[in-house]
């Protein structure tokens, strides 16, 4: 039997909607810092706009707090902040805490450091780091995520990923050998995804937010047909069409489980790819405007300051002062 890659190549993943949205979420590695911590050590980490922020722990133990939240971890338990919120990490004793900006950080690669830090006590080895989200569809998953995301190594399910991507990240942040640092970015980023998974699946269904839309087979499908044509022209009598409902039962449907408007939503999320391109490419306001339905920079623009509440090329300056300070 002939073995035929182009018809391979072209059959999509059968996975469920929320599975998907999270295959199709490109995460972005900021750094990566292989920690070796002893006692007595206190870390204060400060909040990262737009970035998830991951300690995993290797062996030894160490406190996390945020907020009024306060947990000790052990060998192979992971933390996820999703929202990039400040924190603090040590040895659960100490706590004179230490800036990150103030730790004597070495830089191996543009993206990798190693950190020895603390006194003559017990030793915590993690690996940390920070990750920046590309997909717009990210924004809107934030929303329902809480600020912390805990995986221990008792939990069966997800700990079993946990473990192996542990023994790995281990591996690979100790030797350093040609393309670590790519194979590190990618298993952050299945531990990341792991953590998100594990968290929405113990969720109900009041609680998935606009997510169980996705599970709906005509929502679904009509985001499905927003997300990957937003440059259509769409009314709303044409998407009830798509998705084989009346107008008005569509309108309805949509708003109950999205939260607002087929059209809202439609707007909503050309703005959001335009936001991304905004900071991620070097497109001209024309291009992006075109990209995503728009007949001229001038409507783009009055509509993104309505929607983002600045205008596109507020937004660019501001993320470009960003990356240079």
């Amino acid at each position: 039997m002939e073995f035929d890659f182009k018809r391979r190549l072209n059959t999509p993943i059968h996975d469920e909607p929320i599975g998907k949205l999270l295959e199709s979420l490109h995460m972005e590695s900021v750094f990566f810092t292989q920690s070796s911590l002893t006692s007595p050590w206190a870390i204060s980490m400060p909040p990262i706009h737009n970035c998830m922020m991951f300690h995993l722990v290797l062996c030894g133990e160490a406190e996390f707090c945020e907020g009024a939240f306060n947990e000790k971890l052990g060998p192979g338990d992971f933390i996820l902040f999703p929202k990039g919120e400040g924190h603090t990490l040590g040895d659960g004793i100490c706590r004179a805490y230490t800036p990150l900006s103030d730790l004597p950080i070495k830089a191996v690669t543009d993206r990798f450091e190693t950190l020895t830090y603390g006194g003559l006590g017990e030793r915590t080895q993690m690996i940390c780091g920070v990750m920046l989200f590309q997909h717009p569809l990210a924004i809107k998953l934030l929303g329902i995520l809480p600020t912390h995301i805990v995986i221990k190594n008792e939990e069966k399910a997800a700990s079993n990923v946990v473990t192996k991507l542990s023994h790995l990240l281990e591996i690979e942040t100790s030797e350093l050998d040609v393309g670590a640092e790519a194979v590190i970015a990618r298993l952050a980023d299945i531990l990341v995804v792991t953590a998100m998974r594990q968290y929405l699946s113990k969720l109900s269904e009041d609680e998935t937010g606009w997510l169980g839309a996705l599970e709906d087979d005509r929502i679904g499908k009509a985001l499905t047909i927003i997300h990957d044509n937003p440059e259509h022209h769409w009314g709303l009598e044409e998407l009830a069409r798509n998705v084989g409902m009346s107008r008005t039962s569509f309108a309805q449907q949509f708003k109950r489980l999205v939260g607002n408007t087929p059209m809202e939503y439609l707007t909503e999320w050309r703005m959001s790819l335009a936001y991304s391109k905004l900071q991620l490419t070097k497109d001209t306001m024309l291009t992006i405007a075109l990209d995503i339905g728009y007949q001229s920079e001038a409507a783009f623009s009055r509509a993104f300051k309505k929607v983002m509440g600045k205008t596109p090329n507020e937004i660019r300056k501001a993320y470009q002062a960003q990356v240079n300070h």
